[in-house]
């Protein structure tokens, strides 16, 4: 038997003498306007003729009592006190309050339902989104760019940089101080708490005519050191083939062509061979990805791609908002497997990037003084889920963004559209509630779930795992959540649902911090928090550790 003192019903403090819940019965001893009240309560679940519950909830969001009816079920909302009304299909609302439904033993378990206070305005760091700054590190005619110091200060954190492989059209081996090159650049990037996006390409604004078997060799020299550096690379852009890397404008490049189709394949294939499966790879256009996904059969003497490697492929759209088409981005014409039209072409990307339940990498930039459709950018951002973009590249674009006005909407703020790209650009969390118990012995089994917000356009790409800590100041105890996989967490509401773990036996008693921790999925780099994921709320992050603080007062006793 469980008694309880008090209820608030909409701000309104309601004395109980006594409300009793034994053997699915419930007493209420109280004054007389109590008692009308709960009459009223009970005549409305009459009304509605389905089985149900009511719970009552304290101005602390705990949960108080639940009762088991006949008719209908009312239960507490976000709000504190208030309540909601849900018969069956037909759902009703009291005083147009919404609600979710929280166990009924809460309080009496010691378990509370916290909420958190949303940040909807702030720019703020994140890894693995947001603007990516040009520059050239691998040491070719002189650029060897290792001071990434701006970047860090403006917020940014990515880098991105075409490896020139010019020089070495004519010779199946690339040198070894070019290879030394690259990994000092990698260095830099780790040391700054960055990450790059590397594109290959033997030439610049010329067409290329480098072999299939001179690509296929330099792509296992290159891709030797990027594996032994993929912590700190955010993704690939294919590259090698046309002008800048672009797969237009060269050898190997035309759609219509059946037989230049095997060659993509294994160039494609070959990548993703020979780099971790924790690497996406971009594609210029989608009617390259859809050819070697959809249409093409596997060329003789190559393995078909695995469900992972066709996983990691995404897109880059390098000419974001040109016109209609995107200057040919959605629509290459004369396909050996059949023509689509721009809609078509434009669809299939859309549904490429979530085809698997979580997004796929898209990025680029804009390529042009002007923008003839940036009245689209919102729209396009969000449905193809946009997680990086050119921040110098047109600057002129970039100058428009800054200028624009956009009202506030839905969660979003009145601002430039620059600072909402900013914003929203990938994944932007947020924590609504988190229901946990505030008091736990040590070696016991400790629950907690939540509910989240993801506000940015697109999920996060690559897997990170998440881990409950419990820090005391003296020790830390990290517990990984390993059935959360948060490439799910696309945008919209997340769900985090009711995990289960068990604490160690030998965390000592007293008082401890308890945080959520999404650090970088290599292990070199969890002592960095720049590689950690922070929410998008008020008074949780710690940039010392990297971790979000769901609660400072959580109480592990013996």
């Amino acid at each position: 038997m469980k008694f309880f003192s008090s209820l608030e019903y909409f701000g309104v403090i309601f004395p109980v003498r006594a409300l009793c819940f034994h053997q699915n019965k419930m007493m209420l001893m109280s004054n007389r306007m109590n008692q009308l009240f709960f009459l009223f309560i009970v005549l409305i679940m009459f009304s509605c003729g389905k089985q149900g519950n009511f719970e009552l909830r304290t101005n602390e969001a705990s949960v108080i009592g639940k009762m088991e009816f006949p008719f209908g079920d009312i239960y507490s909302e976000s709000t504190p006190g208030s309540l909601h009304l849900n018969a069956g299909n037909n759902n009703q609302f009291w005083n147009g309050t919404k609600a979710k439904l929280i166990e009924s033993e809460n309080a009496y378990r010691g378990i509370k339902t916290l909420y958190y206070i949303a940040d909807l305005t702030s720019i703020f760091p994140n890894p693995e989104r947001g603007w990516h700054n040009r520059r050239d590190v691998d040491g070719r005619n002189g650029n060897d760019d290792r001071d990434f110091s701006d970047v860090k200060a403006a917020g940014h954190t990515l880098v991105h940089s075409y490896l020139r492989l010019d020089d070495f059209r004519n010779t199946d081996t690339i040198p070894q101080s070019y290879l030394d090159d690259m990994q000092e650049a990698l260095d830099a990037i780790r040391f700054h708490g960055l990450k790059i996006i590397l594109r290959p390409t033997h030439v610049w604004s010329e067409a290329s005519s480098v072999s299939e078997d001179r690509i296929l060799k330099h792509i296992e020299q290159l891709n030797a050191v990027i594996s032994a550096n993929a912590d700190v690379i955010c993704h690939l852009e294919a590259g090698y083939l046309g002008k800048w890397g672009e797969w237009h404008s060269g050898r190997y490049t035309e759609l219509s062509n059946r037989s230049d189709g095997d060659t993509r394949f294994r160039i494609i294939k070959r990548i993703l061979e020979t780099t971790p499966n924790s690497l996406p790879i971009v594609m210029r256009y989608p009617m390259h990805i859809r050819e070697i996904l959809d249409e093409l059969p596997v060329p003789e003497g190559c393995e078909p791609l695995t469900q992972v490697q066709r996983d990691r492929l995404g897109h880059h759209n390098d000419c974001f908002l040109f016109n209609e088409d995107d200057r040919g981005t959605y629509s290459r014409n004369n396909l050996w497997f059949g023509n689509q039209s721009l809609e078509q072409q434009k669809q299939y990307t859309f549904d490429l990037i979530s085809s698997y339940g979580g997004n796929k990498l898209v990025g680029g930039e804009t390529c042009s003084p002007a923008i003839d459709r940036i009245d689209d950018t919102q729209i396009e951002m969000s449905e193809a889920n946009w997680t990086e973009i050119n921040l110098n590249f047109w600057r002129d674009a970039i100058k428009m963004w800054k200028s624009r006005w956009l009202p506030a909407s839905n969660n979003d703020p009145a601002e430039t559209e620059f600072d909402r790209i900013s914003r929203k650009l990938g994944y932007r969390l947020r924590l609504i509630d988190a229901t946990f118990p505030m008091s736990v012995a040590a070696g016991d089994n400790f629950t907690i779930s939540a509910n989240l917000s993801n506000d940015g356009y697109a999920g996060i790409i690559k897997s990170r795992p998440v881990y409950l800590v419990f820090d005391n100041g003296n020790d830390r105890f990290n517990i990984e959540l390993t059935s959360v996989d948060v490439r799910r967490w696309v945008s919209g509401p997340v769900s985090f649902s009711l995990q289960n773990i068990t604490l160690p036996p030998d965390m000592e008693p007293g008082n401890y911090k308890l945080a959520m921790w999404l650090p970088d999925a290599a292990v070199s780099l969890h002592s960095q928090p720049s590689y950690s994921v922070r929410f998008a709320n008020q008074n949780i992050w710690d940039a010392s550790k990297g971790y979000n603080i769901l609660t400072d007062s959580l109480i592990i006793s013996n």
